[in-house]
């Protein structure tokens, strides 16, 4: 055998190692990739679920001022509450609870676009303020049906509180 024939089949890499490196590489990106958007959704969830109770205890504060509106302070999940002036012209107390439903709902929008809330007061004994809020969901972010909340809109996650006023 020649040199120059023995220099050919001895150096270098042929077409299949070269495209098996190839595979052996892009399974690991496609895994590294996996995890990357994990992680990213992990987070998405974990930034909402600071704004709803960011926006819970916001809620939280707007009643303590107004205690007496307190019975006011009314939503369900869909409704966009009415805006009222109560700065320019003299509200009672529950247009005071109605002008702070509808600001603190335009700041939940900036937060968290599209998402829903219902507040229940409950002024008997024992007095209590229950907050439901849903935001839409991510198809990548679907739950089973069984671990969704009961009150829970389709297609959406929710967080649920309550505290006595």
């Amino acid at each position: 055998m020649t040199d120059a024939a023995l220099f050919d089949r001895n150096h270098g890499f042929s077409t299949l190692e070269a495209l098996a490196a190839l595979m052996v590489l892009n399974l690991l990106l496609i895994g590294l990739f996996s995890r990357q958007l994990q992680a990213w959704q992990a987070q998405r969830e974990a930034l909402a679920l600071q704004n709803t109770v960011e926006m819970a205890q916001d809620l939280w504060h707007r009643m303590q001022v107004n205690n007496e509106g307190l019975a006011a302070y009314q939503l369900d999940l869909g409704d966009k509450p009415s805006a009222m002036d109560c700065q320019s012209t003299s509200c009672s107390a529950t247009d005071w609870a109605q002008a702070d439903l509808a600001q603190w709902y335009s700041a939940l929008q900036l937060r968290m676009p599209g998402a829903q809330a219902r507040v229940q007061t409950q002024t008997s004994a024992p007095p209590l303020v229950r907050l439901l809020l849903a935001w839409p969901q991510s198809s990548a972010d679907a739950l089973p049906e069984s671990s969704a909340a009961p009150d829970c809109p389709k297609q959406h996650r929710c967080w649920q509180t309550s505290w006595p006023p």
